[in-house]
């Protein structure tokens, strides 16, 4: 068992590592324990290379570099980091602290814990009339654009309507040799400027949308993606395509987090909005999984939400302490004075 901290963040994406952030601010030892082989979450395995443009303070940002601006900001206060290690059980003890377990066998002691685990384990949506397309994921087939060079000089068809769909069929442009983007029904769920931008290069000749339009099935040549079959009623026909990119959402599910006895709304894990705090006191949840009135699924609210948790978890994590506020600017100063 490891030293006892004051906070374990169970996930690693930006949500908790800006929760790590926070205690460093608040003067609370922390540790983040995160299932995947490295800190970013969703950001770093599914679209490091796509631009944000939400969030304050930066015009547009990659997801990768988000990640390392935000563990610049953290690393400096140390936080303990551990890798590769689902966490499979939260449990109370009898002086109110928690011990935390992963699947690897490893227990960690805490004062407090903060949820933020994203969407929890997610998994891409297939397009199951393909049948098993196995031997061609991560070939020819992908879910996720991890790296852009994967589709240079490449037809790609995307297949999709919402906002990552869109993103990628005008994030492409400059790198395929043609983007081809289908859509089963009439209109776009994505942003409005990104269904405006992905017009205006339709007009320009730049890309090509089909709407009310569903793949059938696709042709091979030698485990190759050669083409891709399209029905738009009563209509067939086929695409040429070197990259089929099913951009049809993630499926999510809570795994372990469902059996911790917390109370939940759907897939997320119901909260105080004014406190963060969940159905057990010192257990607070952060970002997308974390529900409430009014939230919104933004990488902004999930910073907020962490900074709330974290200053929250502080009359659990020092009792009978009175917690003072102090402006960062102060604090930082003061430290460089040190």
């Amino acid at each position: 068992m490891n030293d006892i901290k004051d906070l374990t963040i169970i996930g690693g994406g930006p949500t908790g590592i800006f929760a790590a952030f926070q205690c460093g601010m608040n003067d609370v030892t922390c540790r983040i324990v995160d299932s995947m082989e490295q800190l970013g979450g969703q950001l770093t395995a599914l679209y490091p290379e796509k631009y944000i443009y939400d969030v304050a303070g930066f015009s547009q940002i990659t997801a990768a570099d988000l990640v390392e601006q935000l563990w610049t900001q953290a690393e400096p206060f140390k936080p303990d980091v551990h890798l590769g290690e689902q966490v499979v059980n939260v449990e109370k003890q009898h002086d109110n602290s928690f011990m935390v377990r992963t699947a690897a066998g490893n227990e960690y002691a805490s004062r407090a814990v903060v949820i933020a685990a994203g969407l929890g384990a997610f998994s891409p949506r297939k397009l199951d009339q393909l049948g098993n397309v196995e031997h061609l994921e991560g070939k020819s087939i992908f879910y996720s654009v991890r790296k852009v060079d994967d589709f240079k000089e490449k037809r790609v068809v995307i297949v999709g309507g919402g906002d990552s769909a869109l993103d990628w069929t005008v994030g492409l442009l400059d790198v395929a040799k043609s983007v081809t983007l289908v859509h089963r029904m009439n209109n776009f769920q994505g942003h409005g400027k990104t269904v405006a931008d992905v017009m205006d290069a339709v007009d320009a000749g730049r890309a090509t949308v089909h709407l009310r339009t569903e793949i059938v099935s696709i042709e091979t040549d030698g485990g190759v993606l050669k083409k891709v079959l399209c029905e738009s009623k009563p209509e067939r026909f086929e695409l040429e395509a070197d990259c089929l990119l099913p951009l049809i959402g993630f499926k999510s599910d809570l795994g372990p987090i469902k059996n911790w006895g917390l109370k939940l709304d759907g897939n997320a894990i119901a909260v105080e909005s004014a406190t963060m705090q969940s159905s057990i006191e010192g257990i607070f949840a952060a970002g997308d999984i974390a529900s409430y009135a009014g939230k919104l699924k933004l990488i902004q609210t999930g910073l907020s939400d962490a900074a709330m948790a974290v200053r929250n978890s502080l009359s659990y994590i020092k009792p009978g302490e009175k917690i003072k506020h102090q402006f960062s600017s102060i604090k930082m100063a003061a430290k460089k004075e040190i």
